[in-house]
């Protein structure tokens, strides 16, 4: 069955109208009706879709879950695992290996080129041997140097930090170094919220609040700017840092963001 049969039919369970539905949830008419039809191209952000859709499933008392991963087939989200390799070509390349070894074993023994080959084996052991003393010898010289130079240091004195202070713009450009741009967005609630989304444009993660109540309050580390959406905009106010709390334009459903 289809998300939208799905969804007019738990409507018509509870008798009500898409108006009434409208009213409670309050998401817009048209937007339902699109809901009930299958048709989510809506010209929504995702994020706002799947919250919409979240809560019209909750309204009617459905597996929220269920209808989200109906919608993700509607949208497209699924994703197909690739085919795993056989491991025909493991077998194959074993029996080439086996077959290799069985002419390895089948070939003649050659008595004079094994004592050739000895001669160049021990040469090479012996090179590397010599190698491997001239860097165990090179390694304690620089370390002894490097301790000789460590007790050469002469600390630093109380003396030699005073007469070197740091400025006010070497401080602050150490301060702008080390402090990212950050703001604090201070989110309070005069009246009942259904649904809050807020979306952080600085690292692309939404946070969404549900069903907040009178004198709700919360306070999120934002990178430059943010964008919400809420679904009763003058029960919201909110604040940037330590600045004064503000109103947000509008009644019922609506978006708004802010830029420094």
């Amino acid at each position: 069955m289809a998300i939208g049969q799905k969804l007019e039919e738990a409507r018509n369970r509870k008798g009500i109208s898409l108006r009434e539905a409208s009213e409670s949830t309050k998401i817009r008419g048209d937007y339902l009706s699109a809901f009930e039809s299958s048709s989510f191209d809506i010209k929504l952000p995702e994020v706002y879709l799947r919250g919409f859709v979240r809560l019209y499933a909750r309204f009617l008392d459905l597996d929220q879950d269920a209808v989200l991963a109906d919608l993700d087939l509607e949208l497209g989200n699924t994703t197909s695992k690739s085919a795993k390799k056989s491991l025909g070509s493991i077998t194959s390349s074993e029996s080439e290996g086996s077959e290799f070894s069985n002419h390895a074993t089948t070939l003649p023994k050659n008595r004079g080129s094994s004592r050739t080959l000895q001669k160049p084996i021990i040469l090479a052991i012996i090179s590397f041997s010599l190698v491997v003393l001239i860097i165990c010898l090179l390694f304690f010289a620089f370390s002894d140097e490097g301790e000789e130079k460590e007790n050469s240091i002469q600390p630093i004195s109380e003396k030699t930090i005073k007469e070197k202070p740091l400025n006010s713009v070497e401080r602050q450009k150490n301060v702008n170094e080390v402090t990212p741009e950050t703001f604090t967005l201070k989110l309070a609630a005069i009246g009942p919220i259904s649904l809050l989304i807020v979306d952080d444009n600085g690292n692309g993660t939404p946070k969404d609040f549900k069903d907040i109540d009178v004198g709700w309050e919360s306070e999120i580390s934002i990178f430059k700017s943010f964008r919400c959406h809420c679904s009763d905009l003058e029960n919201l106010r909110f604040a940037i840092d330590d600045g004064k709390e503000k109103k947000v334009d509008g009644t019922g459903a609506g978006n708004f963001s802010w830029n420094p």
